[in-house]
C-alpha cells in the first residue's frame, strides 16, 4: 500500500553542497547584473568617497559600503524595505545571499550604514542618470512632473494644536527641573553624611537617568514641533493661514488631505520623469500641502542632475504659477499646463466658446447663442478670458464693444509670491447693458478686471494649450510621471516612510527612485552593458 511522500534526506542528515554559491545564480539574473553596475566605473567616486568615513586599523573591518548599498537596493526593487527584512533576506534568499557574498550583516548595521552616509548614499541617483543618459536612454525631450503624498511615520494621533503644545513643554520643564533639584538635594545629603561629594552617577541610579534622557528626548521634539509651526507661519504667503499644529512624533512633516480626504502627517513627494525612457531625473521631498511653487525648482534639479535642460515640461493645473511660467521662459524651455484650478486634462475648448471668442477678438456683435456660449467663471459670471486686451492702449474691451480702462494698482498676496495687480473698469455703459447680469455683480459699479504681472505668459501658454497637439503631449502623463507615482506605490509598496525627519525621508525617497532607475537600467541590460 502506497502512502504520502517521504523526504529524501532527514533533516538530521549532513550533507555536502554539490555546487558552488557561483553556480547556484543563471548568467543572466538580474542580481548579477546589478552586482556588475555597481562595480563599474559609473559609481566608483560615490564609493570611494565613502570608505573614507571608515578606520581600517581599527577595530573589526566593516562592510564595504557598496556591499551594503547593493543590498538596500536590491532589497528595495524586491519590497524589502527594513532593516529587519534585509537582514532576514542575507539569511533566507540565495539570490541575496549570492549579493553578499555570503555576509550576512545584521539589522543594526543597515540601519546605521544609511544614517552614516545619508548624503553620499543620494549620489547614487545621480550616478544611474549618469548610466541612463551615456546610453542615450534619456532625451530630455519632454519631463512629465508631479507630486504624491506620502506617509510620514508619524500617527494623527501625534498631531497637538500649539495650546497643548505648550502646555506640555511646560510640564515637560518642570518635571525635568524638580528631577534635577531632587539629584541635587540626594548629592548634598549624601556628601555631609560620608563627608565628600557624591559623583553623578552615584546620586541617580539607572533607572532615573533612563527616565530623564527620555524626558529631555519628548522635550526636544516639542521644540521641534514649535519651531516648524512657527516657520509655516512666517513662511506663508495668501489669505487663509495654515493651523497652528504640528506633529511630536515627526515634527518635519505635515498634516495635509490624501486623495481619500484623510488628514494626517505627510510628506510631498515630487518626482520628474523623462518621456522617452521612463527613468525619474529629479525628485525631491518637502511639507508643502499642494505643488505650487515646484514646478521651476524641479526643473532646476533636472538640468543639476542631467547637465542639460529638458525641451519640454508639463505638469497639472497646480503648477500653473506666474513666476514658474517666468522662469521657464526664460530658459526657453516650452511648458504644458492647463489654467490653475482647471485640470480636467486640458479640455478642448468646445467649438462653440471657440466661435464666441473669435467674434469678440474680431470687434464684431454677437448673437444670444453666442453670448451664451463665452466661458463663465466661479461666479457663473462671464470669465476674463471673454475680454479683449490691447496691450497699447493699456484697456480691455468687453464682449459688447465697450472699453474698461486703467484704474488703479493694488498688491495681492498669492501662494506663489506677491501679485502686482492692475485694475481695470469704470465702464458706464454696464448700467444699461442688456446683458450685464451676465457680466457684473453690481451693473452700477460695473464689471472690474484685474491683471497681474505674469499675465503675459498665462495668455501665451493658453495659446499653446489651445491646439490639439499641445493638448496629447499634456496627456502623456498619463503614460509616464503617473504610472512611476503607481508603480513605486504600488509595486515596491512605498506608501509610508520608515524614518523621520526631512534630510532622512528625503535620503530614503532618493534610493527609492535609485531603485526605479536601476530597475530600468536592468530591463536594458543590452546597451547598458555596451557603456559600461
Amino acid at each position: 500500500m502506497s502512502g504520502f511522500r517521504e523526504p529524501e534526506v532527514p533533516r538530521q542528515q549532513m550533507v555536502l553542497w554539490e555546487q558552488r554559491l557561483e553556480d547556484a545564480i543563471p548568467d543572466d539574473h538580474q542580481v548579477r547584473h546589478l552586482d556588475t553596475l555597481l562595480g563599474s566605473a559609473a559609481f566608483a567616486e560615490t564609493f570611494a568617497e565613502m570608505e573614507q568615513a571608515y578606520a581600517l586599523n581599527l577595530g573589526k573591518p566593516p562592510y564595504h559600503p557598496r556591499d551594503l548599498a547593493a543590498l538596500y537596493l536590491y532589497g528595495m526593487l524586491h519590497r524589502l524595505r527594513s532593516s529587519r527584512q534585509l537582514e532576514d533576506a542575507c539569511h533566507s534568499r540565495l539570490d541575496v545571499i549570492w549579493l553578499l557574498k555570503g555576509q550576512s550583516p545584521d539589522h543594526s548595521t543597515i540601519a546605521d550604514f544609511v544614517r552614516r552616509h545619508g548624503v553620499a548614499l543620494r549620489r547614487l541617483f545621480r550616478d544611474t542618470l549618469g548610466v541612463l543618459i551615456e546610453a542615450k536612454l534619456v532625451k530630455l525631450s519632454h519631463v512629465s512632473i508631479d507630486g504624491t503624498k506620502v506617509e510620514a511615520d508619524a500617527g494623527k494621533s501625534s498631531v497637538r494644536g500649539e495650546e497643548k503644545l505648550r502646555s506640555w513643554q511646560r510640564h515637560l520643564d518642570e518635571k525635568i527641573t524638580a528631577l534635577e533639584q531632587e539629584w541635587a538635594e540626594n548629592e548634598q545629603r549624601e556628601a555631609r553624611l560620608f563627608g565628600q561629594s557624591n559623583p553623578w552617577t552615584n546620586a541617580c541610579g539607572k533607572d532615573a537617568k533612563k527616565a530623564m534622557a527620555q524626558l529631555k528626548r519628548q522635550q526636544e521634539k516639542l521644540k521641534q514641533a514649535l519651531a516648524q509651526l512657527e516657520r509655516r507661519q512666517k513662511a506663508h504667503v495668501g489669505s487663509k493661514a495654515p493651523k497652528r499644529i504640528a506633529s511630536t512624533t515627526d515634527p518635519d512633516s505635515r498634516s495635509m488631505k490624501d486623495k481619500e480626504g484623510r488628514s494626517k502627517p505627510n510628506f510631498n513627494a515630487q518626482i520628474a520623469v523623462d518621456d522617452t525612457s521612463g527613468a525619474i531625473v529629479a525628485a525631491d521631498v518637502n511639507d508643502e500641502p499642494n505643488d505650487s511653487g515646484q514646478l521651476a525648482p524641479m526643473v532646476e534639479q533636472v538640468i543639476e542632475n542631467c547637465g542639460d535642460k529638458p525641451a519640454a515640461v508639463s505638469a497639472d493645473s497646480q503648477y500653473n504659477t506666474g513666476p514658474d511660467l517666468a522662469a521657464l521662459e526664460q530658459q526657453q524651455i516650452d511648458c504644458y499646463l492647463p489654467d490653475a484650478g482647471r485640470n480636467s486634462e486640458a479640455a478642448p475648448t468646445p467649438e462653440a466658446t471657440r466661435e464666441a471668442k473669435t467674434r469678440v477678438a474680431e470687434g464684431h456683435e454677437l448673437s444670444e447663442s453666442q453670448w451664451s456660449a463665452l466661458p463663465r467663471n466661479n461666479q457663473k459670471l462671464l470669465d476674463r478670458s471673454a475680454f479683449v486686451y490691447d496691450e497699447k492702449q493699456d484697456e480691455f474691451r468687453c464682449p459688447a464693444g465697450q472699453t474698461l480702462t486703467f484704474l488703479r494698482t493694488s498688491r495681492a498676496k498669492q501662494k506663489w509670491g506677491t501679485a502686482q495687480r492692475r485694475q481695470y473698469g469704470g465702464c458706464a455703459a454696464c448700467a444699461s447693458c442688456a446683458h450685464a447680469e451676465l457680466c457684473c455683480q453690481n451693473p452700477g459699479k460695473g464689471r472690474l478686471i484685474n491683471r497681474d504681472q505674469y499675465e503675459d505668459h498665462r495668455e501665451r501658454l493658453r495659446r499653446r494649450m489651445a491646439t490639439e497637439e499641445s493638448r496629447e503631449i499634456y496627456k502623456r502623463r498619463k503614460h509616464t510621471v503617473e504610472p512611476r507615482i503607481g508603480h513605486v506605490k504600488h509595486n515596491l509598496g512605498v506608501r509610508r516612510f520608515l524614518r523621520r525627519g526631512i534630510e532622512k525621508v528625503k535620503t530614503e525617497w532618493s534610493l527609492v527612485c535609485t531603485a526605479v532607475n536601476l530597475g530600468i537600467l536592468l530591463h536594458n541590460w543590452e546597451e547598458i552593458a555596451k557603456v559600461l
